[in-house]
């Protein structure tokens, strides 16, 4: 049983979604010095009421703004996702979380919305994914939350950091399945510019991101997800690649305050 990854989410963000056969982007990180809001204020850009109007980014923002409300529209192959809009905050083992407003998928066989949160400490940027409601086929099922570092954007080109999280997807009178995955960032690419969707972003940190998720009796299935950030921006252009498919999402639209 393969599994769609919500990456980041992003965007990518980088959020990738999962749920039970395909790869899912969403895309989706935080103020780098701190958890509070002082990303916000519509710095990324020229950026005055959600559309592209700008695009150059702040030279002192971080690499993704968070105010509540503070929203990303993403288009993928020309098909506009699910909004990455900023609804709320919550606190977890004494951090800060920003929520994201829940974001669909569905895989060849199934379908689900997951919940996302990002957390941001000392250029460390960890995205949060509650548990999955998987809907496949008709049964329902319920597929565990994780948590892993997007982004650190204190690193330099070439640098990277890796890590692990674990998966139980359990479905009634169904054997519970645990799914282990393996991760590995490396920044690309630093104070970079990049043109999406018509317009210039200067200050941009691109990353790539690899997972490989295994289960017993299951081959491995290995994301692999490039990211663009462009900072007092957020999340600007993302691709992911798995199985010989291949996605690209672009920042459309995105409004902040």
């Amino acid at each position: 049983m393969k599994n769609i990854f919500y990456v980041a989410i992003m965007l990518f963000m980088s959020i990738t979604f999962v749920s039970c056969d395909n790869v899912e982007p969403l895309d989706p990180a935080l103020l780098s010095s701190d958890n509070g809001n002082t990303g916000g204020g519509n710095t990324g850009g020229g950026n005055t009421g959600g559309g592209n109007t700008g695009g150059t980014g702040s030279t002192t923002a971080d690499y993704w703004p968070t105010a509540i409300n503070n929203v990303w529209h993403m288009e993928r192959d020309g098909v506009l996702l699910d909004p990455i809009k900023i609804v709320g905050t919550g606190t977890f083992s004494g951090a800060l979380y920003y929520k994201f407003a829940p974001q669909s998928g569905s895989g060849t066989s199934s379908s689900g919305s997951a919940t996302n949160w990002l957390n941001k400490s000392n250029g460390v940027y960890k995205l949060k994914t509650d548990d999955i409601n998987i809907n496949a086929g008709g049964m329902t099922g319920t597929q565990t939350g994780y948590e892993y570092i997007i982004l650190k954007d204190n690193l330099n080109v070439g640098q990277t950091w890796n890590g692990t999280y674990s998966q139980t997807t359990t479905y009634p009178g169904i054997a519970t399945i645990t799914m282990n995955t393996t991760y590995t960032g490396t920044i690309l690419a630093k104070n970079v510019t990049e043109v999406v969707d018509g317009v210039t972003y200067n200050n941009v940190i691109k990353v790539r991101m690899n997972q490989t998720a295994s289960s017993a009796g299951i081959p491995p299935t290995e994301v692999i997800t490039e990211a663009w950030y462009a900072k007092g921006v957020g999340p600007i252009k993302s691709t992911t690649s798995s199985g010989g498919v291949n996605y690209i999402s672009i920042l459309v639209d995105y409004t902040l305050f």
